[in-house]
């Protein structure tokens, strides 16, 4: 088994984001300069135009936003306060009608524990990040605040993962 270190960053801010709403799939990110660091193997990124940060970087579907249905481009304010409070209480609730927080949280153990060794950029979503660092290290997701550019990196091999501060 090989070890991986992986450095996941957030996309930049979006409009939406500015407005307390949540971001529709194509909304483009503020235009930032970004570059990869050195000593990245392999960069990638997921499929939405805002985590376009790095020209070349492989599209990989794992990295997508997490998939709130229907609440997309709503603002937090205008959603009913009771399905809120549902999919703020229950990580496999989904009342709107996309994908649950343990969906998402499956979805990024697959693909943490499918890396096969070297140095990896992702770059991705805050709740992409955020799933990782629970993933990572058993953290509660609701817990954990990833900023616009916000990263996180760990270092690890076979699903044991260390969380590297920078």
């Amino acid at each position: 088994m090989k070890a991986v270190r992986v450095t996941l960053v957030a996309h930049p801010l979006t409009a939406s984001q500015r407005d307390g709403a949540f971001p529709p799939a194509d909304e483009p990110a503020e235009v930032v300069s970004f570059s990869a660091p050195a000593g990245a193997t392999r960069v990638v990124r997921g499929p939405e135009a805002r985590c376009d940060l790095v020209p070349g970087a492989e599209v990989v579907p794992e990295l997508r936003d997490l998939d709130v249905g229907s609440w997309a481009g709503m603002r937090l304010a205008d959603v009913d306060p009771a399905e809120l409070a549902q999919w703020v209480g229950d990580p496999e609730a989904a009342p709107h009608g996309g994908e649950s927080v343990n969906e998402l949280l499956v979805r990024v153990r697959g693909w943490l524990g499918r890396l096969d060794g070297g140095a990896v950029l992702a770059l991705t979503h805050p709740a992409v990040v955020r799933a990782a660092v629970s993933v990572a290290t058993g953290a509660n997701y609701r817990r954990v605040d990833v900023p616009p550019l916000g990263r996180a990196s760990f270092t690890g091999a076979g699903g044991r993962w260390n969380l590297r501060l920078q």
